[in-house]
């Protein structure tokens, strides 16, 4: 096992780890499992169930398992987010009406793009371990409670709540703050959002993820359900020159301001829209997908070959194709697909937006809708002192690569 917590770590015996300890720990059914409501242990019970065992070492693993996390203010407890047993004790954010008139709510839900089927039941647990890490290492102390399926914290003067939905399909974020306070409330959404996209690409590094936004309005007045935008919602608005979507459940129009940035609009100016996003910003997988559509030849000639003509780049058709037809690799970039994108991204005028008019003029609309519904609706490069203040206080001491481990998943 490998992690930033602790040395690297080669397991003789998986047998001990898994049935000896981890069998004790978390099963249930056990006996003589430990059992608290909350998944908060001191550190002497773990002692009780691995006598044989230095429990500092056993701790310092399970951490790098991302099994329990570890409360650097109270060295001695721990919180084991599998064994809790509280469920729904905050599930929404219900106050006074006079305080919800002066707060800014905004939200996504995390959900596959091509399968909408649930996320395996331990990386929600592992997201809970992360996000406890993570608070314990601020000095202020940021408050969190846990509950099985959702996690509730407040950090900067903004309040969060991660939930499990949808049957585990979806992960969902809320967030809210002060109407003074819109920036923050947007950085702190984007830094939640970058934890669980680094946690998925670790654990699951094949399954491509896209944001589905909620409805502020609806979320300020605790109606459910709840407006679900997804990306094909912003492209389709963005693609007829407006800047706002129809709620068909409230009978109203909300801006993108307001749904993507809690309408801070030195945010918002400082950002591009999905259609004006740079098509280098394309992610790997959406990448890999869209090579799989046109890599292979097409008899009306539909493929990456006529893409290219259309691009302005005939030079590659001649560099990735042979006399009969077939494909031939060149240098690091096997997929001819993947060379023709890197090859435009070397223009600055080389957008999603552009990309998907042309996917349509060559009859493949089967890859444009894909792109609508993969693509990032909105890419914002923030100052240092904003985003990467928070980002860098997230990463110290966290333990991805442990994930990738087999014992881990």
């Amino acid at each position: 096992m490998q992690s930033e917590t602790i040395q690297d770590v080669v397991l003789l015996d998986p047998r001990w780890l898994c049935t000896s300890v981890l069998g004790k720990i978390l099963a249930i059914e056990n006996p003589k499992a430990i059992h608290h409501y909350r998944g908060r242990y001191r550190i002497e019970e773990i002692q009780s169930l691995v006598s044989d065992s230095d429990v500092d070492e056993l701790i310092q693993i399970l951490d790098a398992m991302d099994i329990c996390a570890r409360d650097l203010s109270n060295p001695t407890m721990i919180d084991i987010p599998a064994l809790i047993k509280t469920n729904g004790l905050n599930r929404s954010w219900t106050g006074d009406d006079e305080e919800d008139e002066v707060l800014v709510y905004g939200g996504v839900r995390i959900v596959p793009v091509e399968h909408l089927t649930p996320f395996p039941c331990g990386i929600f647990h592992k997201l809970q371990v992360n996000l406890c890490r993570w608070s314990h290492q601020k000095p202020e102390g940021d408050d969190i409670r846990l509950w099985t399926n959702g996690i509730k914290l407040s950090h900067g003067g903004a309040d969060v709540m991660i939930l499990l939905v949808n049957h585990g399909q979806g992960i969902e974020v809320q967030v809210r703050g002060l109407d003074t306070e819109k920036m923050k409330c947007y950085l702190l959404l984007d830094l939640i959002c970058s934890i669980i996209d680094n946690l998925i690409a670790t654990t699951l590094p094949g399954l491509l993820t896209v944001k589905y936004y909620l409805s502020p309005q609806q979320l300020r007045e605790h109606h459910e359900p709840i407006m679900i935008y997804q990306p094909r919602d912003f492209f389709r608005a963005q693609t007829q020159k407006e800047a706002s979507l129809a709620n068909t459940m409230g009978g109203y129009k909300e801006s993108f301001n307001s749904i993507l940035t809690f309408g801070c609009t030195d945010v918002y100016y400082q950002g591009n829209l999905g259609m004006d996003i740079h098509i280098s910003e394309m992610c790997l997988l959406t990448r890999r997908k869209l090579s799989r559509l046109l890599d292979p030849p097409d008899s009306m000639g539909k493929d990456w070959c006529l893409l290219a003509m259309n691009l302005g780049l005939t030079d590659l058709v001649a560099k990735y194709s042979t006399n009969n037809g077939t494909l031939k690799e060149v240098g690091f970039h096997p997929s001819p697909t993947s060379a023709l994108i890197q090859e435009w991204s070397g223009s600055p005028e080389s957008t999603i937006g552009i990309l998907i008019t042309k996917l349509r003029e060559l009859g493949r609309r089967d890859a444009a809708d894909f792109l609508m519904k993969s693509s990032a609706v909105f890419k914002v490069i923030l100052e240092a002192n904003g985003q990467e203040a928070y980002a860098s206080s997230c990463n110290g001491g966290t333990s991805y690569n442990s994930i990738s481990s087999v014992v881990s998943r």
